[in-house]
């Protein structure tokens, strides 16, 4: 059976062309439209991923800055610390140097102090006395003694010839002037006032009266342990011209840096054998020390 074309074949063909026409240009539209969207969708995503990276971007750039800025703080805090840490060395340096400078002047006074107490200590050996010889008894009361008196220099050598005396008895008594001068004149070792001075004007025994002893140096002149070969001073020449007027007025004496200015007498039993140093300390005044007279023969200081 067979189909002819006919006016409503070509009714029923152009509805069927309209109808595909329609859905065409439908479907071109709808297309348009996902497209434009996607299109939409494509820039919102770029911009999102773009809003991203400037946001991790300046999230980085932050946290640097505030990393930078906590070790700027940091290195403040540790500049301030070591800043610190310089003062206290510097205050500690002085502290150290001012210590140091104390201690050495310590150090120096206690040299000062342990030189003059060595000089107000130290005993000029000024005159010695050997027993010669003894007769007699105590019990009969005829016993004599006969010994030798020599002064000595600074090295404790004769500076003259021993002289010889005989008194009654065992006991000597050596009279002398003494001049002790001030401890500080002493500690500085004053060249004219670093020792006492000393002038023997006599010796005698123990029955004797001191007026009828035995003179040694004459009253106003130098001693003879203090003349070492020169010419005594104008200083010295003053003190033992004046002496008594020094002794008796303690005001002029201090201007002169003397201490004190008396008599002195001590004295020493006398054993046969011995040898007796007359000894006169810086700042002191006489006293003796005992020794064994040497053999006959070795003895070289006399």
């Amino acid at each position: 059976m067979g189909f002819k074309n006919g006016p409503g074949s070509r009714e029923a063909g152009g509805g069927r062309s309209s109808s595909n026409q329609t859905l065409e240009s439908a479907s071109g539209g709808f297309n348009v439209k996902i497209l434009s969207t996607l299109n939409q969708l494509a820039g919102a995503m770029v911009s999102l991923v773009l809003l991203a990276i400037l946001g991790a971007v300046g999230w980085f750039l932050v946290r640097t800055q505030i990393g930078q800025w906590a070790i700027e703080a940091r290195l403040a805090e540790r500049e301030a610390q070591v800043q610190s840490l310089q003062n206290e060395l510097d205050s500690s340096r002085k502290q150290i140097a001012a210590l140091n400078k104390d201690l050495e002047a310590k150090l120096l006074e206690i040299q000062r102090l342990d030189t003059a107490l060595r000089l107000l200590k130290v005993d000029h050996r000024v005159a010695q006395i050997d027993v010669i010889s003894q007769q007699g008894s105590a019990e009969t009361k005829d016993l004599t003694t006969t010994f030798s008196f020599v002064e000595l220099d600074g090295s404790g050598k004769p500076i003259e010839k021993p002289r010889l005396f005989t008194v009654q008895g065992d006991m000597v008594y050596v009279d002398a002037l003494v001049v002790k001068f001030s401890d500080e004149a002493v500690e500085v070792a004053d060249p004219l006032r670093a020792t006492s001075f000393c002038l023997f004007r006599r010796v005698f025994g123990e029955h004797q009266q001191p007026k009828d002893g035995f003179p040694l140096d004459p009253v106003g002149d130098q001693p003879a342990a203090y003349r070492g070969g020169r010419e005594p001073s104008d200083f010295e020449r003053d003190i033992w011209s004046k002496f008594w007027h020094y002794a008796n007025h303690p005001e002029e004496a201090a201007k002169k840096g003397i201490r004190a200015a008396h008599g002195e007498a001590p004295f020493q039993k006398l054993v046969p054998g011995k040898r007796y140093k007359v000894l006169l300390r810086s700042s002191g005044g006489l006293s003796f020390s005992t020794e064994d007279l040497p053999l006959q023969g070795s003895d070289k200081a006399m």
